[in-house]
C-alpha cells in the first residue's frame, strides 16, 4: 500500500484504497480507520466517508468492534423475488435421514404452497463440491434464490462461489463468517442458549450426576451448544469435568437414534449412578429411551433427560413425554422466505431464533431427596 497519498480529494483515496482492495483476499481485515488516514494522508472523517461509500457498493463490510473486512468481489444486486408458479427456490439438503431437516422440509414446502412458488429439490453428498447446484442455478433461469440447509460444513471457497452466483443464498443453520458475503444470509436456532437451558434445568432440580448424549456431528452449532453447556456448569458451580461424556464421535450421515442409543449405554456404563443426560436432540433421546429400557432403568424415576432443537413433534408420543427447547420452525422457515421476498436486501447478515423450554414429564425433581 502507498504510504502517502496527496490529498486533493476522496475521489483519489476512493480509487486508491479501491484499486487496493482488489490485491486482498476475501475476509482481510484492513488497519483501523486512525491508522489508514494517517497512512493516506486525509482526515479519519475523510476516511470514514470513503469506506461507508466502498462498503455501500459491497467492497466492504464494516462490524462495530471488530474493524472492516474485504468482501468478495464481483457479486451484483439482487432484484426482489416475487413468487409466482413459473419461479423456483432451490432447495438444498444433505441426502441423510433427520427428522429435524424432514421437518423444516414440510414447513418449507407449506409455505410455498401458500405463497405460490415452487421448490426444486436437490440433496448433496457431505463431500460434495456442488458442481450439480452451479450447473442448475446456470440452466434454469427461473431460479431466484437458494436456501441451503446447511447440515455439512461449507469451506470458504464454496461460499465465495454461492455468493457469486447473484442469487439470495440463505442458510438454514450457522455458517461461519456469512458476514463476509454479500448475498448470503444464515438463520439458525441459538444454540448457546438452547445447551444453556437443557443443563440448567437440570441443575435446578437437583442433579449433579449428568451424562452428555452428543448425538449430532461437531458442526459450529454443536460448539455453540457446548459452549451453553459449560456456562450452565460455571454459574451453578458444578465443574465441568465430572460430566461423563461419551468418547465415540459422530459422522455427518449416521442416524441420530442410533447415536444416541450407542452413546447412552457408554456413558451409562461409564457412570451406572447418573441420574440425569442431556441429550443433543429428541431424535436421538429416541435412542436413549430404548438403552435406557436395555439397562433396566425407567426415565423419570431412575435417570431424567432433557433435550433440544425439536422440529417433528414426536417429544409429545414418547412415553414419557420429553422436556425439550423447542424451536419455532414455522417461525425459522419463515424468516427465510422473508429474506427472500426482499432480494437479500437486509443488512442483517444472521438471524438467531430463540428456542422455547417446554417443560413435560422426563425430569424428576431431587430437591430435598437423598439420591446418594
Amino acid at each position: 500500500m502507498e504510504s502517502m497519498l496527496s490529498p486533493q480529494s476522496s475521489v483519489a483515496l476512493k480509487a486508491s484504497l479501491r484499486k487496493h482492495l482488489q490485491t486482498l483476499e476475501v475476509g482481510t481485515r484492513l488497519p483501523p480507520e486512525r491508522k489508514l488516514a494517517e497512512q493516506y494522508g486525509f482526515s479519519r472523517a475523510t476516511m470514514s466517508k470513503v469506506l461507508a461509500e466502498l462498503e455501500t457498493e459491497g467492497l466492504v463490510t464494516r462490524q462495530v468492534g471488530r474493524g472492516t473486512f474485504v468482501m468478495p468481489r464481483d457479486t451484483v444486486a439482487i432484484p426482489a423475488f416475487t413468487p409466482t408458479a413459473q419461479r423456483e427456490v432451490l432447495l438444498v439438503y444433505p441426502d441423510f435421514f433427520s427428522f429435524e431437516i424432514w421437518n423444516v422440509i414440510h414447513h418449507l414446502e407449506r409455505i410455498a404452497m401458500q405463497q405460490g412458488f415452487r421448490l426444486n429439490h436437490l440433496r448433496i453428498q457431505p463431500e460434495s463440491e456442488l458442481d450439480l447446484l452451479f450447473k442448475l442455478t446456470e440452466q434454469n433461469s427461473n431460479i431466484q434464490a437458494v436456501i441451503f440447509i446447511a447440515g455439512i460444513p461449507l469451506r470458504r471457497s464454496i461460499l465465495e462461489r454461492l455468493n457469486g452466483l447473484g442469487l439470495p443464498v440463505v442458510f438454514i443453520g450457522k455458517i461461519e463468517h456469512v458476514e463476509l458475503y454479500r448475498n448470503c444470509h444464515s438463520v439458525y436456532a441459538n444454540h448457546f442458549l438452547a445447551g444453556y437451558e437443557k443443563l440448567e434445568i437440570l441443575l435446578r432440580n437437583g442433579h449433579r450426576r449428568i451424562g452428555l448424549v452428543n448425538n449430532e456431528p461437531p458442526t459450529l452449532a454443536f460448539q455453540e451448544n457446548v459452549r451453553g453447556l459449560k456456562e450452565a456448569a460455571r454459574n451453578y458451580k458444578l465443574p465441568w469435568r465430572t460430566i461423563i461424556q461419551p468418547d465415540s464421535k459422530i459422522e455427518y450421515w449416521q442416524d441420530s437414534m442410533e447415536s444416541g442409543y450407542v452413546q447412552t449405554l457408554e456413558v451409562m456404563r461409564r457412570n451406572p449412578r447418573l441420574t440425569a443426560l442431556v441429550v443433543d436432540t429428541t431424535s436421538g433421546a429416541i435412542g436413549t429411551l430404548r438403552a435406557l429400557y436395555e439397562l433396566n432403568l425407567h426415565c423419570p424415576d431412575d435417570v431424567s433427560i432433557v433435550t433440544a432443537l425439536a422440529h417433528a413433534g414426536i417429544e409429545c408420543y414418547t412415553c414419557p413425554k420429553l422436556t425439550t427447547l423447542i424451536t419455532p420452525v414455522d417461525q425459522l422457515c419463515r424468516t427465510v422466505t422473508e429474506i427472500i421476498y426482499e432480494g437479500g436486501a437486509p443488512t442483517l447478515r444472521e438471524y438467531r431464533i430463540d428456542p422455547v423450554l417446554i417443560e413435560r414429564e422426563s425430569i424428576r425433581n431431587l430437591n430435598g431427596k437423598d439420591v446418594s
